[in-house]
């Protein structure tokens, strides 16, 4: 293992005012977030807004914390250098899905000009797709999700294929505890992981489904290798609750 801690980044939507924006990126600042990522909702809906909104997090949170926004596939190319010039007059970390995950091309532009790191690639499956992103789309940091790639062990090939490239990776890890989990064992294992996505969703299957998860504090979170497995137990009441017959 690499790491005991990791770097871990408030996930939530953005919301759909600059005020309630610069509010709840004030509010993770002060449980000890160094890094989050608001993405979807209003993004995209007008050029001035998306400016406002990043404008009143910078605000809300100073120059210390990283700040990335998750277009969530929100605009063609012209529409993403636009914002990308933007963002970066705001120090936007990473810019994640701007673009449809089929626009390579789009991608490969949108990456070669500007400063801000281009992520994706939480909708592929399999090495071939992350090594299209990388070699053809010169994606900056890929996102595996370790329930659609391939699991740990495609995982791990795909992460070791973007070290080769001196590409970094954030596994997407937003809907369940367990996959929190899984996620922070396989950035602590590459040499690339750097940061893990901490999600802050309100969903049982994110807050109630393991009942020892993955704990958070200043800023990061540890890595739970002193427990079997991927160190959480599941809540069979709460799994019950939510199967699908």
């Amino acid at each position: 293992m690499f790491y005991q801690k990791l770097k871990a980044y408030a996930s939530d939507l953005m919301p759909e005012t600059p005020t309630e924006a610069g509010d709840l990126a004030e509010d993770y600042a002060s449980q000890g977030y160094r890094a989050m990522k608001f993405g979807w909702g209003p993004i995209g809906r007008d050029p001035k807004l998306d400016e406002d909104l990043v404008k009143a997090i910078r605000s809300a949170v100073g120059d210390d914390v990283d700040v990335m926004i998750d277009a969530g596939l929100a605009w063609d190319l012209k529409g993403a250098l636009r914002m990308a010039h933007v963002y970066e007059e705001y120090g936007v970390f990473w810019l994640e899905e701007p673009l449809h995950s089929n626009d390579v091309q789009g991608y490969r532009e949108l990456a070669d000009r500007t400063s801000v790191y281009i992520a994706a690639g939480e909708q592929e499956s399999g090495r071939i797709a992350f090594q299209r992103l990388l070699d053809e789309g010169h994606l900056d940091i890929i996102q595996p999700d370790l329930g659609r790639c391939g699991g740990l062990t495609e995982g791990k090939k795909i992460a070791y294929m973007a070290y080769d490239r001196h590409k970094r990776v954030v596994p997407h890890a937003f809907k369940t505890g367990i996959l929190v989990a899984a996620s922070t064992h396989f950035a602590a294992s590459i040499p690339n992981g750097f940061m893990i996505e901490h999600t802050v969703s309100t969903s049982p299957l994110a807050r109630d489904l393991v009942r020892n998860p993955v704990e958070f504090k200043d800023g990061y979170v540890t890595v739970p290798a002193d427990r079997p497995g991927l160190g959480v137990e599941i809540d069979e009441s709460v799994l019950e609750k939510y199967s699908v017959q």
